[in-house]
């Protein structure tokens, strides 16, 4: 009987050493996390409110948001909590580690990250079938941008979403229209109506609407002229394409159009029925893609390793974690990137940086040196 105890007694031993020796292998990969979560911003905001109308919120970068009343499914007239965070400049986005790749691989560039999330009481609300909120950003979007969502915190690989990204511009055609019934009274082009159109579209609303403004200026200079008796060079109101146009007057008149357009700021906006981390953000072109191999001259006293890829024309980074087991990263190269990598070990922080473009060779050598967490913070955000 004793030896069957001492027997289970050592099990029990053994096994509490193995689930030690666990933990021990974790905490190399933890500490790296811990520090690189070090530098995450605090830029949760939120809200309070009960909701029993059409609501606006602005959040502290300009992000708006719309609330429908009957937006929830679950919601009983308690008390709401909006939780926002808003991400526009790379630097947001280096410091919170959040990457910018598809769920198929596809490199992106973004023009903002958003975390929108609301709870009754501790309560996730959910949206109603049907319904959606809007979101009307701060900044201009890049051309051929979408809308991505994510429905993790930690790993960022964005699926692309149905919705599409509006924005509202002067409708100079019917504007015209009005200033030249006989019924308006003021000497200037009215800016009274607008129409919301699709940003993928945009270009080509603008040009079918500039050839209607031309043409309807045309024939309100040649009615003038007649009226009047009076000579009118109307060289500058014909078409852009006209053959009889110099390179010079053409460009003049791009110029004038473009101004036309830029008599109010255009509103940005998307609306959406799903909860968690959206992305606005195009595909961004890879002129090649690369597997490169790293050699630490140090790594016997170091372990795992964080890497973040931050692409020096774009607003686009990526982040990778290594261990001496698999020092190798598969990268996407779009111009010059900046790599910095960085680790932490019995309380001390080590990094090294490097540079890689089209004709990087694939193997880097590194030497890992100390620093403090103030001089790696500035080296991530520096380009």
């Amino acid at each position: 009987m004793k030896k069957i105890i001492l027997f289970f007694v050592a099990i029990i031993f053994i096994s509490c050493q193995e689930e030690k020796k666990v933990e021990t292998d974790n905490t190399p990969i933890s500490k790296v996390k811990d520090l690189a979560n070090s530098f995450k911003t605090d830029k949760l905001q939120t809200f309070e409110f009960i909701l029993k109308e059409d609501t606006l919120f602005t959040g502290k970068e300009g992000t708006k948001i719309f609330i429908p009343k009957d937006l929830f499914e679950n919601y009983t007239n308690g008390k709401i909590t909006f939780e926002l965070k808003e991400f526009y400049t790379k630097e947001d986005i280096i410091l919170n580690g959040l990457s910018t790749i598809t769920d198929k691989d596809e490199l992106l560039e973004s023009s903002g990250m958003f975390y929108i999330n609301f709870k009754e009481e501790g309560k996730q609300l959910n949206i109603k079938k049907g319904k959606n909120y809007k979101v009307e950003v701060a900044n201009k979007p890049l051309s051929n941008s979408n809308i991505y969502y994510n429905d993790n915190d930690s790993i960022f690989r964005w699926k692309l979403s149905d919705e599409k990204i509006f924005t509202e511009i002067p409708d100079i055609v019917r504007n015209l229209k009005l200033f030249l019934s006989p019924t308006w009274k003021y000497d200037n082009i009215p800016d009274k109506y607008f129409k919301t159109v699709n940003l993928d579209s945009i270009k080509v609303i603008k040009k079918k609407d500039s050839i209607e403004y031309y043409r309807l200026l045309e024939i309100e200079n040649k009615r003038i002229v007649q009226e009047n008796e009076i000579f009118w060079d109307n060289n500058w109101d014909k078409g852009i394409e006209d053959e009889k146009l110099t390179p010079v007057e053409k460009i003049a008149k791009r110029k004038k159009l473009q101004k036309i357009y830029n008599i109010n700021n255009e509103l940005y906006s998307f609306s959406s029925n799903k909860l968690g981390w959206i992305n606005i953000d195009k595909i961004l072109n890879v002129e090649v893609e690369k597997e490169i191999y790293f050699t630490i001259r140090n790594k016997e006293e170091l372990d795992i390793y964080y890497v973040s890829y931050v692409y020096l024309n774009n607003n686009t980074v990526l982040n990778d974690f290594l261990n001496n087991k698999s020092l190798k990263s598969y990268i996407k190269i779009s111009g010059k990137i900046k790599a910095i990598i960085y680790t932490s070990k019995n309380e001390k922080i080590y990094y090294d940086t490097f540079y890689i473009d089209i004709n990087s060779k694939p193997n880097f050598e590194l030497n890992l040196k100390e620093t403090t967490l103030e001089k790696l913070k500035q080296e991530l955000v520096t380009p």
